[in-house]
């Protein structure tokens, strides 16, 4: 099979041309033949009426024995009117420009026409085949068992017409066509020659039209081709392209867009979670250098065992995170559901931060009812997890963190609201950006800026809806939506 488009497009061209140049020149051929054909049958006709006509007038009183001594002939001239030969003398040259008659078709002429044109003939028979009556003589002419009352024959380059006459005689009327036959083979051979330049012609504005077609392909594929990790802002130029393919340079610039921007996310996540790492990497290793520089006693190991462990509870946690939206990605976060209870879920949650809310000085207070959906009970009560803690690191002490839950004709619903500090509407739209803190005031200093991000990917990933809305000075409500389950319980 062909690969190349432009070469099957030519294909098809060539052969949707040389299609339509033949069946013109077929049609035109045949018209032409036809129409030199109907102009010598009616002159043949015509003169055979004439003769028939004089046949009928006499043969009342005459028997057809006798038509040999009837003065018949053919009425000059044997031409159309306004179209007399012109008989140059004997010796005069030759000009076969100067031949004006033309015929079509192949009656056994094959040589040069003549330097002038035959007188036509005529030739009477009796019914038994005996020839009557033939002029000029020296010509031979065959005589035919015609049953139809009107023919038509080519005999040795020769058109005859045979009309059957009164007693039973049969009139044969002919002239020689053949220098015709060699006018039209010119014709023909410059319908050949000018059908064939019309097929090169077109086959070549074709090929033209086809590379032109195909430019914008060309473009869109240097453009792809340009494209790497490295230089991502290459985009297709479609202000010049065709509407058909100006869709699909739009759609690649859509593509590499968003490319573009999963790099770019990438690069950010790469460099973020670097430099989480650097800090509790650092601590180890300053905590490990200084335990080693020189002899401590047993309560300063036990410090700097337990800074150690901070830092390397915080790389964990940071680890397992990245981990999470890694799989997430890459859609190999969804496990076996099961139907689970957001309120149970949160009161579970809720009991392990009372003691962080206790320390921060902070009410948790859960209202609400049983809500079920269908989704992994670990993921999603760590996404609750996160929610919660959120809401406690970034309220003010003595600040409440409200956690209600309810079942609604829309779905299974949780809503984790505080009176905290709030998000400025700049930062609301980031807000679930992968280690995206906000400002000094919102961070946490054992924050990875991961939480939020976390508990986005695990609620969209069984289906469920994660929305924030928040007024600086009075507070942030993030509020989960689960689809209802088909089962519940009391």
């Amino acid at each position: 099979m062909i690969k190349s488009l432009r070469v099957r497009i030519q294909l098809w061209h060539a052969v949707i041309l040389t299609f339509v140049v033949l069946a013109f020149g077929i049609a035109f051929w045949r018209q032409l033949q036809r129409s030199a054909l109907e102009e010598i049958d009616a002159e043949l006709l015509n003169q055979a009426r004439v003769l028939e006509g004089t046949l009928r007038v006499i043969s009342p009183v005459m028997s057809p024995a006798m038509i040999a001594d009837l003065p018949l002939g053919l009425t000059p001239p044997f031409q159309s009117p306004g179209r007399r030969p012109r008989l140059p003398p004997p010796d005069a040259p030759v000009r076969r420009d100067e031949l004006r008659d033309e015929d079509f078709r192949d009656n056994g002429f094959h040589g040069p026409p003549e330097p002038w044109l035959r007188p036509p003939y005529f030739a009477i028979f009796a019914a038994d085949g005996e020839l009557l009556r033939a002029e000029p003589s020296g010509i031979a002419i065959l005589w035919k068992d015609a049953r139809a009352p009107l023919s038509f024959r080519n005999v040795d380059g020769r058109r005859e017409v045979l009309l059957r006459g009164p007693l039973g005689t049969l009139i044969v009327v002919g002239r020689d066509v053949g220098p015709r036959i060699y006018r039209l083979r010119q014709a023909l051979a410059r319908l050949v020659f000018l059908g064939a330049a019309v097929l090169v012609l077109g086959l070549a504005g074709g090929w033209w039209l086809a590379d032109r077609a195909i430019q914008p392909i060309r473009r869109i594929s240097q453009t792809a081709t340009n494209v790497s990790a490295s230089n991502l802002s290459e985009r297709v130029d479609t202000s010049a392209m065709d509407e058909e393919l100006r869709s699909l340079g739009m759609t690649l610039n859509s593509m590499l867009h968003r490319l573009e921007r999963s790099f770019q996310r990438q690069s950010q996540f790469t460099a973020d979670a670097s430099h989480e790492l650097r800090t509790p990497i650092s601590v180890l290793l300053t905590h490990c250098e200084l335990a080693l520089n020189r002899p401590r006693t047993a309560d300063e190991y036990v410090q700097t065992i337990a800074i150690c462990q901070r830092a390397a509870e915080r790389m964990r946690r940071l680890v397992e995170g990245l981990l999470i939206l890694t799989r997430s990605d890459a859609g190999e976060l969804r496990a076996d559901t099961s139907t689970i209870d957001l309120h149970a879920l949160a009161t579970e949650s809720i009991t392990m931060l009372a003691s962080v809310a206790l320390e921060r000085q902070n009410e948790i207070v859960q209202s609400g009812e049983s809500a079920f959906c269908e989704a992994d009970p670990a993921k999603v009560g760590q996404a609750i997890l996160n929610l919660i803690r959120n809401a406690i690191d970034y309220n003010r002490p003595g600040g409440s963190v409200f956690v209600k839950t309810w079942q609604s004709d829309g779905g299974a619903m949780l809503s984790v609201r505080d009176t905290g500090i709030g998000i400025s509407a700049d930062a609301l739209s980031k807000v679930f950006d992968r280690f995206y803190r906000g400002d000094e005031s919102r961070s946490s200093p054992s924050g990875s800026g991961l939480g939020l991000s976390i508990s986005k990917s695990l609620i969209e990933t069984y289906g469920g809806e994660l929305t924030v809305t928040s007024e600086p000075g009075v507070g942030s409500e993030f509020q989960i939506r689960f689809p209802a389950s088909h089962q519940k319980t009391d």
